[in-house]
């Protein structure tokens, strides 16, 4: 059980210095409303752990990650590139008196086409918090956060709680993210998720005869269920499955039109491996 508290309760992030990669495909689907016919997406995620320090009360990490995503908007010409999210995700912790911890994550990035690369590219995940242990397995944690999953830069609230349900079961419920755990084993474990999966990009719109840059914005949530397990010494395998919910997606068309559409609520499936140590 020790395992589940250290990587639900204890960690700011899921995995605590993993090398991790994963894969994730929404099923296209018509769309409920605005432009185009079908719609769909493309996702490819790899995170390294760059460096580890902690020194009595406080903790520092910094990580590599990039992600890239490719969409499938059929009956348009909009968000027809790749589009990635290359970012340094830096990570402090300090242990306060009274059961108490100041959380700051700061990660800056830039988000393109790798056409478009002036400083309207750059952005910021940032997120500063509190949490208060009620006891050693159950805590509360709230502040605010920026961050590019929600499809834009606004900042936002965020609180959770996280307990222990059993001895093999914990649970983080909040905003933005949920997560139920169950370990059946040392070997392998179940889970229950609910998070936002969108993102935040600035491309160049090339057909013009002035080239211009614009946005793009994808809101979806999932909510699925998946399986994690390891695979040998210290490679694990995930899988999750699972439905899309509260879906926009608004970017410029070759012409430079803004369209926007509301894909209907289709499922997605992901595929991870990550290296524990």
């Amino acid at each position: 059980m020790r395992r589940i508290v250290t990587s639900l309760l204890l960690c700011a992030a899921p995995l605590c210095g993993a090398t991790e990669f994963s894969w994730n495909t929404e099923v296209d689907g018509s769309l409920d409303s605005g432009a185009g016919s079908r719609f769909g997406s493309h996702q490819m995620n790899l995170d390294i752990p760059l460096e580890r320090y902690s020194r009595g009360r406080e903790s520092l990490s910094t990580d590599f990650h990039l992600d890239l995503t490719k969409f499938s908007w059929q009956g348009t010409t909009a968000a027809e590139g790749d589009y990635f999210w290359v970012s340094v995700p830096i990570f402090y912790r300090q242990k306060r008196q009274g059961g108490s911890e100041l959380h700051v994550r700061f990660e800056p990035g830039i988000m393109t086409d790798f056409d478009a690369m002036g400083t309207e590219n750059l952005g910021v995940n940032a997120e500063v918090s509190g949490r208060t242990y009620l006891g050693r397995t159950e805590f509360v944690q709230y502040g605010l956060i920026v961050d590019r999953r929600f499809g834009d830069m606004k900042p936002r609230p965020t609180l959770s709680w996280a307990t222990r349900l059993t001895d093999s079961t914990e649970m983080l419920l909040g905003f933005p993210n949920t997560n139920i755990q169950t370990r059946w084993s040392d070997e392998m474990s179940t889970f229950v998720r609910i998070y936002p999966a969108g993102g935040f990009w600035r491309e160049e719109v090339d057909d013009l005869e002035t080239p211009a840059v614009s946005d793009v914005s994808y809101v979806c949530w999932h909510m699925g269920i998946g399986t994690e397990f390891r695979w040998r010494a210290n490679a694990w395998v995930s899988a999750e499955i699972g439905q899309l919910r509260n879906r926009t997606i608004q970017a410029d068309d070759a012409t430079a039109v803004s369209l926007s559409g509301d894909p209907g609520e289709n499922g997605y499936w992901r595929l991870g491996g990550s290296l524990r140590f």
